[in-house]
């Protein structure tokens, strides 16, 4: 007898199809990165101006806040490609939406590895940003329905992965392609990659929630027969279209702004704030402070000459983004273990103690202690508070709303990143090397946030969660919103269905199994 294909894992199809739709969340990671390391010879022209033919070496912004435009106007591209892409998912589904607008990479990178001009390179960040944040908003979504509840722990942190293997990896090929004119190739890669997403992503399977959605029956049993391989797939597709049938009933899907006005049939406020907060709380947390200039936060420390690349503040920027990547991995197991609240806080907390060590470091210049600290407040923030927030939408949301709650999410999340990318040189110039007490008391508030109003989702079926929540702001302290992950229910079935069994048994003359004999 076939298990049933709601109690399953990952699958390898599963997996298969996250990583196809992942390559746009690398290319996100990838464009972040690639202002870190070459940023001294961008900006400040430290290793001298000059022509290779038409192109100049650097591109020489004389001012903190220009480069800060230059380091933002990627996230002001992303929340546009957030919010278009909504519409685009509705209408043509997820394959449609992650390989067309990969295509756009092709064009920023043209746009970026040909500059001459700083318009031209703000314009070029705007255009890949757009890619990217048409990416993570379908990705996150298309994880999230096609994943099994004790799938999705492992899937939901797919997102960050993605993202922290883009950074490590453009920051260990720029140490070769930092200095002039390499540089513009570092720039152009951004396009290979979203033209392979574009040539591989149609072999990935569309959502099959999606297509029940469209009334394409045939095809949904076919794509989720695809996703749950040696399963039973007949109890979970007949629930996705009641679910589906349910939802219609009372409402076609929501946008963003029936959405944020509350014109939904359940009450999605506390969803809405949830979402919102963690992802305003993600970036606000300092993170992007060190994805963005680590390499200029350790050199306060280790006064290296930006001129000679790669500098020690380079290398360690570098293994840095390593760290990151592997606390993520580990972040994923451990989600699965303590669940999405727990890690959430204890993740916050460690950053806060963290960007107090960075305080006193920078002061006296003791650059062991400030290498280890960025190291382990990004180690921290890969441990939760950088993957779980991606999925909170697709996990607390009926499926009617899901893509406007993860528009608006992704959407909050750049324009946080936009203003930290902005305000971060500045915040750094006014406050020097007092600036993360900033970040501390972001991370503090953001720990006390969670423990008072976020639920646990590890293992929860969204309806069950929608369900409880859906009932205006509230604290979740309460023993009423506390649930059992999906394998206890499970369990708990089983045994009911034994005791009936046995019941029936007694009545019938039998003797029952626990009869002493």
């Amino acid at each position: 007898m076939l298990p049933d294909s709601r109690t399953l894992g990952l699958t390898f199809f599963q997996a298969y199809c996250m990583a196809l739709a992942a390559i746009g969340s690398f290319n996100f990671g990838w464009n972040i990165g690639s202002v870190n390391i070459p940023g001294d010879v961008l900006e400040n022209c430290v290793t001298g101006r000059k022509y290779y033919g038409p192109f100049p070496s650097c591109i020489f912004v004389g001012s903190s806040v220009a480069w800060g435009v230059i380091t933002g106007s990627y996230a002001l591209g992303a929340l546009i490609g957030a919010i278009a892409s909504n519409p685009v998912i509705d209408k043509k589904g997820y394959k449609f939406t992650l390989s067309w607008f990969a295509l756009l990479n092709v064009a920023g990178a043209l746009l970026l590895s040909l500059t001459t001009k700083l318009p031209q390179f703000i314009i070029g960040r705007v255009v890949v940003g757009v890619a990217a944040g048409a990416a993570n908003n379908a990705l996150s979504t298309y994880v999230s329905d096609i994943a099994t509840p004790r799938s999705r722990t492992i899937m939901g942190g797919c997102v960050q992965v993605a993202c922290n293997l883009g950074i490590m990896v453009d920051n260990a090929i720029a140490l070769g392609l930092a200095p002039p004119p390499r540089w513009r190739i570092l720039f152009s890669l951004t396009g290979a990659f979203g033209l392979l997403n574009f040539i591989l992503f149609p072999f990935a399977r569309e959502s099959p929630k999606w297509l029940i959605s469209k009334g394409q029956y045939e095809e949904a049993r076919v794509s989720l027969t695809k996703f749950r391989k040696g399963a039973d797939i007949d109890a979970e597709f007949d629930e996705m279209v009641a679910v589906d049938e349910a939802n219609k009933a009372r409402t076609s899907d929501v946008n963003v702004l029936e959405l944020l006005q509350g014109r939904t049939p359940d009450n999605l406020r506390h969803q809405l704030m949830c979402v919102s907060a963690l992802l305003f709380f993600q970036q606000f947390s300092g993170i992007n402070a060190v994805i963005f200039y680590s390499t200029s936060i350790i050199n306060k420390s280790t006064k290296s000459n930006p001129a000679d690349i790669p500098t020690l503040a380079q290398i360690l920027s570098f293994l840095i983004s390593v760290a990151a990547l592997v606390f993520t991995v580990l972040g994923m197991g451990l989600g699965a273990i303590f669940g999405r609240r727990t890690l959430l806080i204890f993740s916050h907390m460690m950053m806060a103690v963290f960007s107090a060590i960075i305080v006193p470091g920078t002061i006296r210049s003791v650059t062991s202690l400030v290498v280890v600290a960025v190291f382990c407040f990004n180690a921290f923030f890969n441990l939760g508070v950088g993957p779980i927030p991606w999925a909170t939408a697709g996990e607390m949301t009926p499926r009617y709303a899901m893509t406007a709650m993860s528009g608006i999410g992704t959407g909050i999340g750049y324009v946080s990143t936009f203003a930290i990318g902005v305000l971060f040189p500045a915040i750094n110039n006014w406050w020097g090397n007092y600036t993360f007490i900033f970040f501390l008391c972001w991370n503090v508030a953001a720990a006390i946030f969670v423990y008072m109003f976020v639920p646990e989702t590890r293992d929860r079926p969204i309806e069950e969660t929608v369900r409880l929540h859906s009932c205006g702001i509230h604290t979740v302290l309460s023993s009423k919103y506390v649930t059992v992950p999906i394998e206890h229910k499970a369990e708990t079935a089983q045994l009911e269905e034994m005791r009936t069994q046995e019941t029936g048994s007694l009545l019938d003359g039998g003797s029952s199994i626990y009869e002493v004999r």
